[in-house]
């Protein structure tokens, strides 16, 4: 079935790289994203138009497979929902690791990474995934393989150019002495000692990664590109990403890296790149911390 015509703005732009669609086309010539598949399960990025209901009119947004079920409000609810649910892990892992108090901290901050991943999963199944039938296709998460040698170059790329900006970002803060913007260091109080600090970087490596890369590039970045088009989106995702981390300190260097994690996944195709770059991150910040302590 081919796209019909008068369809909303939402298909000026491939949902599956952002790529800028001609008036009658049915496929994206980056992405290979189809509008005109109409049986089978999708590849990464491929789509299945469903019929519209009687009476919508042409210029109505239709359902894909392969393409974001959620808008503008459910972003709005699940930014809403996340922050609750931030407060709502620190308060309860908070109690819970009160009862160790040798590693309180550390527990803490374990509990607590672990309770906002169930959260954000679950925030974004309800908001968004439910209503596809490939939710992983949705998310560029599906078909684990090895990486191409470009995916793994820009990874590789997009990590070193963050570092190297939070570097510069505070070298500059502390050569003007503006103490409010420095970018705080890890507290060694989060580590867990000898060789349970595995479980630290399990926690803030791995599952932190996923859990924020789902959230804020799979779903606010994911469904703002259909309706902002690719350069907005990252813009957008990354404000909400810096805005998430409530420190002076570290909003100018994390919206860089959200910037960056968010050109990667649009350039790349696939959420596993930006959970790549971002877990190699995490890992180098906690294993500097760790052999310095």
């Amino acid at each position: 079935m081919g796209e019909p015509s008068g369809e909303s703005e939402a298909l000026q732009h491939c949902p599956g790289c952002g790529r800028h669609l001609e008036n009658g086309q049915n496929s994206c010539a980056g992405c290979g994203y189809d509008f005109g598949r109409s049986s089978g399960a999708p590849e990464i990025g491929a789509s299945e138009v469903e019929p519209t209901a009687a009476g919508r009119s042409a210029g109505r947004v239709i359902r894909r497979k392969g393409g974001v079920t959620w808008g503008g409000g459910q972003i709005i609810a699940g930014i809403i929902l996340v922050l609750l649910s931030l407060f709502t892990s620190a308060l309860l892992a908070s109690i819970i690791a009160s009862l160790y108090p040798e590693q309180e901290d550390a527990l803490a901050t374990w509990i607590s990474v672990h309770l906002m991943a169930l959260a954000i999963v679950s925030i974004i199944w309800f908001l968004g995934l439910r209503h596809s039938r490939y939710p992983l296709a949705v998310l560029r998460l599906s078909r684990i393989r090895l990486p191409q040698k470009r995916t793994v170059l820009l990874m590789v790329g997009v990590l070193a150019t963050s570092l190297v900006a939070t570097s510069l970002y505070a070298g500059i803060v502390d050569w003007l002495e503006v103490e409010i913007l420095s970018p705080p260091d890890v507290d060694s109080d989060i580590i867990f000692d000898g060789p349970a600090v595995l479980l630290t970087f399990q926690a803030l490596a791995l599952i932190t990664p996923f859990s924020e890369e789902i959230f804020f590039r799979g779903f606010v970045y994911g469904g703002l590109l259909p309706r902002l088009g690719p350069w907005r989106a990252i813009v957008a995702s990354a404000l909400v990403f810096s805005a998430f981390h409530l420190s002076f300190g570290v909003v100018i260097p994390i919206f860089i890296t959200g910037f960056l994690l968010a050109w990667l996944y649009w350039r790349t195709g696939s959420l596993w790149a930006a959970i790549g770059a971002h877990a190699g991150q995490n890992a180098l910040a906690l294993g500097v911390q760790a052999l310095g302590g």
